[in-house]
């Protein structure tokens, strides 16, 4: 009777505990995608395989909990004209995750570029130095970075439809940066060049350092010569006009017209150059930079109705490298939505715990039944 007794309190103990586990929530990610033609898939290690246009494998490679497998959105080059990707869902959650196109920069380019340069100081003076000009023009030009066609290693929600993301990449941007920095150099440079002898090289630190001030020099001195020449007009307007005081006034309208023709030019020249020098220390400065520069690709989030720009600056090492160019994939970036609770961290409902506590119950009863039997 006492073993019959015992085993029905142990019975109902385990079968609350069971029941209170299996009452826990449980719900499989899924996911859509936009355009299964804009996808490619790595299967993880530093021996992978590419898998184009395959959602099945997509999908997996999402769920996988391997950080070196991804999914690229956009692969077709580097710079997205659609934003190409999927939408995850989880039971009543939902979030769409997506490249990122050039009208996505100009939302959120400034931002990004603020969040680099905080994160790597020895840069912001540099950049306060800057130009309003070079500011614009390294701002419009983030896109070509080749940074908004993101590779996506992993997609989760937590319990209350919080995203995170780990957007695989590099554990070094610093030479796809210098790069994007002489493009910027040739694009201002043959902006100015046209105003310069013909065959003119591109010019040196150095050499822009010294022009420039030669260059203000000239242009400072051109009001005062305009105003001299207008006085000149002045004082011919009063006296009778001669053959010779009117040629005398046509040269000076000519002298003023030019001085104001170089004026412009002058200022423009001025403007170029100045941007061109801010780039070539810009280039100096990122390649003199010690140590690595992390940036991972970026990606959209829309979650209800709240949009993100997901994108990290503190790179982790995958320890793998891809199977094509074995430089790829070597560094995982982690992202997540304002709020996220990491599911392997959040405290277990009271269901689960009660239902812990009636299973740790049955030994703490059978230990007494044992005693009492004796």
């Amino acid at each position: 009777m006492k073993m019959t007794f015992q085993k029905l309190v142990i019975g109902a103990s385990m079968a609350i505990g069971v029941s209170a586990i299996a009452t826990a929530p449980a719900h499989a990610t899924s996911f859509s995608f936009n355009n299964a033609n804009e996808i490619n898939t790595y299967t993880g290690g530093s021996n992978g395989s590419f898998i184009a246009n395959n959602t099945v494998a997509a999908s997996q490679a999402l769920n996988d909990g391997d950080v070196s497998s991804n999914v690229e959105l956009w692969y077709t080059d580097e710079n997205p004209t659609s934003n190409v990707g999927f939408t995850a869902t989880q039971g009543n959650y939902s979030a769409t995750v997506s490249s990122v196109t050039a009208s996505d920069w100009s939302s959120f380019g400034s931002q990004w570029l603020s969040s680099l340069l905080s994160t790597y100081t020895p840069f912001q003076s540099l950049w306060n130095g800057f130009s309003a000009n070079t500011q614009s023009l390294i701002t419009s030009s983030l896109p070509s970075l080749g940074i908004g066609d993101p590779n996506i290693g992993s997609f989760q929600f937590d319990q209350n439809g919080g995203v995170q993301l780990s957007l695989v990449g590099d554990l070094d941007v610093k030479a796809r940066l210098s790069a994007t920095i002489t493009t910027n150099l040739n694009a201002a440079w043959n902006k100015v060049s046209p105003q310069f002898p013909a065959n003119t090289p591109a010019p040196t630190l150095s050499q822009v350092n010294t022009l420039i001030p030669q260059l203000q020099s000239q242009l400072t001195a051109i009001p005062g010569q305009i105003l001299l020449a207008q006085s000149q007009l002045s004082q011919l307007a009063k006296i009778p006009q001669t053959s010779a005081a009117i040629s005398t006034i046509a040269k000076l309208n000519a002298q003023i017209t030019q001085a104001t023709t170089l004026q412009g030019q002058l200022s423009d020249q001025i403007t170029q150059l100045t941007s061109y020098k801010d780039l070539l220390n810009f280039q100096a400065a990122v390649n003199a930079y010690q140590g690595q520069i992390g940036a991972s690709e970026i990606a959209k989030v829309v979650d209800g109705t709240n949009t993100y720009y997901a994108y990290s600056f503190n790179p982790m090492s995958t320890g793998i490298t891809a199977s094509d160019d074995h430089v790829s994939y070597s560094a995982y970036y982690t992202w997540n939505t304002p709020g996220y609770t990491d599911p392997t961290k959040q405290v277990p409902e009271p269901s689960i715990i009660l239902g812990l506590l009636g299973v740790a119950g049955v030994f703490a009863t059978q230990r007494k039944f044992k005693k009492a039997s004796i």
